[in-house]
């Protein structure tokens, strides 16, 4: 997603501050890759013919808390009891993804996006610093590439990443961080194809992933965040409230910083 101000990499300073703020969502969003999610009995919802805004029934009647909240169990907090896998219907797709219209800084679609109150809390304190939310499901995972990878014994050197509003971004890897071989779980980072001076992070564990993609030069700035298994939760975000760092004029020389940022 665009904004109407351009914001480019003032110099290796910013550069610095991107790599260690792209680093840090990595740990954290691999981190909760890692911790299992309890599950509820699922009541999905699979739509998977495009469909115009106005037939999305979760944007038509607000959604209240259940009458009697699960409490936690083994130091996990439980999901909503009436928490649904495939809460919005898909409005269109492609051969990677599908994408859900449902606007995720409203309060009613978040309260169907999070698992439990906790997540829902730090959803809304997050809306002033992201211009977009939005659920998309993933036909196609960085795992089931790896996988096929393994079989065919060919590299993986490319992936495409859902961005916003059916935009997909070409990610070039250029390190693996963590990766022993299995197509289970992985650290990588990189650029966008034909911009090496955007910085792309990617970790995936177990069926979730999550990335960071920050190119200042094409205005992007894009967060996707493990929901369930084969989901993302894809934020574009504020760059100036959300750590990135304020938009500031001069051109960057310098060479790209691989990193990867996550929940």
């Amino acid at each position: 997603m665009k904004s109407s101000t351009q914001h480019s990499l003032p110099g290796g300073v910013a550069r610095l501050l991107l790599v260690l703020f792209a680093l840090g969502l990595v740990v954290v969003i691999f981190l909760a890759l890692r911790r299992p999610t309890p599950q509820s009995k699922p009541e999905a919802v699979v739509q998977t013919q495009p469909i115009t805004p106005t037939t999305n029934p979760s944007l038509q009647t607000p959604v209240t808390g259940p009458a009697n909240p699960p409490t936690a169990k083994s130091g996990v907090l439980p999901n909503w009891t009436n928490f649904q896998e495939r809460p919005f219907p898909v409005a269109y797709a492609s051969t990677k993804a599908q994408w859900t219209l449902a606007d995720g800084r409203d309060t009613n679609v978040i309260r169907q996006l999070a698992h439990n109150h906790l997540e829902y809390d730090r959803m809304v304190e997050e809306n002033p610093r992201i211009f977009r939310r939005q659920l998309v499901y993933l036909k196609d995972t960085a795992a089931a590439d790896f996988e096929q990878a393994k079989l065919t014994g060919q590299p993986v050197q490319q992936l495409t990443l859902p961005g916003v509003d059916g935009q997909e971004l070409q990610f070039q890897i250029v390190k693996s961080q963590s990766n022993d071989g299995s197509s289970r779980q992985g650290m990588f980072s990189g650029h966008l194809v034909g911009n090496a001076n955007s910085l792309v992070s990617l970790a995936f564990a177990d069926g979730r992933e999550a990335y960071t993609v920050l190119s200042p030069s094409d205005n992007i700035f894009v967060v996707g965040e493990p929901r369930e298994n084969n989901q993302v939760i894809v934020k574009a975000i504020d760059p100036n409230t959300y750590g990135v760092g304020p938009a500031e004029t001069g051109a960057d020389d310098e060479g790209p910083d691989p990193t990867l940022k996550t929940k």
